[in-house]
């Protein structure tokens, strides 16, 4: 088991763009779900990754779904922070 951190969710953390301390409380909170739903991706992703399942192919391919999702989760959250940043200039 890798225990890795998917790459985008990574990258997301090393931008700021899970640091609430300066959002709106709604958007925060909403981020913050995101977060929660991308640690939870991230732990099913690692229960997957382990070498004895049966169907091995099928928890390779599940992982991957996973890692997508993450990947998809975190451009959200970019997305919500550049509508942000457009309608106050920040």
């Amino acid at each position: 088991m890798t225990g890795h951190l998917a790459r985008p969710y990574a990258a997301a953390v090393a931008d700021g763009l899970f640091s609430l301390a300066t959002l709106p409380p709604l958007l925060a909170s909403e981020i913050d779900r995101y977060e929660r739903a991308i640690l939870a991706l991230q732990a099913a992703h690692d229960a997957l990754d382990w070498p004895l399942f049966t169907d091995a192919p099928l928890a390779a391919m599940q992982a991957t779904f996973c890692d997508d999702n993450i990947g998809e989760l975190v451009q959200a959250v970019r997305d919500l922070h550049a509508r942000y940043s457009a309608t106050t200039g920040y």
